[in-house]
Formats: structure tokens, C-alpha cells, sequence
């Protein structure tokens, strides 16, 4: 992993125990003013409805992909391209984004793997306003590591020969793993 996504999982940790802190504030002075049975049962009910819809989102996205593998197209993975290498590797970013080449933030597309090596393609907002596909072919060597929360997120981290590395943020690494170590030997595209 690059420096830079060293410091995005730093924010996000810190941003998520912020808001774990936040939450715990909340449900003790809602336990002061209306006991602490219903504070646990409201917070307990927010936690299992948070849970329920995330799982419902997750499975609703697991079941696309499997009927896009089921009719034939490449494997997919959701994946964010952050805007410096973005501009590194040439691909234009869109709006403010732009005009500054230590941007921090991710660009949102779909990361599919074919038998010429990895494609990253902007969501369609992006693709509207001149954001183009980046292909990372089969010199690029490949490492994908699970990181730490809720949702199936990952870093793959790709590394050219020339001594360009970038990090890629998905989403469900273990699948993009197989599917890498099925294709290539060596942890190569």
C-alpha cells in the first residue's frame, strides 16, 4: 500500500471510532433523559437496521455480478481510482479535481479483469464529462490485501516495472484475489 492509502485508512479508522464515540455520546445522554432500557433498545435497533440494509445493498450487488458472470461478461469489481494517480497515468479528472495533482479523493468506477489485464471505468457521470478507461496490462504486478470495517473493502495495489505503484480501493477482495491467482501465475495480471 502507497503512502497515500496509508493516510486514507487512517482517516477512515479515525472517522469511523469519531463516529462510534459520537454514537455512544448520543445513547448516554438519551439513557439520562429517558432511562436506560430504551436508549439500549433504540441503539440496538439502529445498529440491526443499519446491518439489514447494508447486507440487503450487498447482496442486491453479489447478485448482479453473478448474473453478469452467469450471461458471460468479465468479472467486475466496484473500485475507486484516487484522482492522483488518475492524473498520473494520464486520465483526465473532471471539474475542480483537475486542477490540483495531489488531490485527495477517489474517483468512482468498475474494475474488470480480461484476458489483457485489468480495466478501471469511470461511473457514467465521470465518463459524461471526459474521464476515460485506464487499462493496466500484464506488466503490472498485482497485490490485493482485505482492510479493516464493514463492506468488503480492499486495497489492490499495482506496481509497473518503470516504478509507477498505485493503490486501487474495491470492494469484495477475496473474490478479485481468486479471480487473479485463477488467471496468472505469480500475482501478475
Amino acid at each position: 500500500m502507497t503512502g497515500y492509502g496509508r493516510d486514507r485508512e487512517r482517516r477512515r479508522r479515525t472517522r469511523t471510532l469519531l463516529g462510534v464515540g459520537y454514537l455512544a455520546a448520543l445513547s448516554a445522554l438519551l439513557g439520562l433523559e429517558v432511562g436506560w432500557l430504551p436508549a439500549v433498545g433504540v441503539l440496538l435497533g439502529l445498529l440491526v437496521l443499519v446491518y439489514v440494509v447494508f447486507t440487503a445493498v450487498a447482496l442486491r450487488d453479489r447478485r448482479r455480478e453473478r448474473r453478469r458472470r452467469e450471461s458471460g461478461a468479465a468479472p467486475s469489481w466496484p473500485a475507486q481510482l484516487p484522482v492522483s494517480a488518475a492524473l498520473l497515468l494520464g486520465a483526465k479528472a473532471p471539474g475542480r479535481h483537475a486542477r490540483k495533482a495531489d488531490e485527495i479523493g477517489e474517483l468512482l468506477g468498475r474494475l474488470t479483469l480480461s484476458s489483457e489485464g485489468l480495466r478501471w471505468d469511470p461511473r457514467e457521470g465521470d465518463r459524461g464529462r471526459g474521464v476515460g478507461p485506464l487499462v493496466f496490462d500484464r506488466s503490472w504486478a498485482a497485490e490485493v490485501m482485505p482492510l479493516w470495517g464493514p463492506g468488503h473493502q480492499g486495497c489492490l495495489t499495482l506496481s509497473h516495472p518503470g516504478g509507477t505503484v498505485i493503490d486501487i480501493w474495491i470492494r469484495y477482495p477475496a473474490d478479485l484475489r481468486r479471480a487473479l491467482a485463477a488467471g496468472s501465475p505469480c500475482g501478475r495480471l
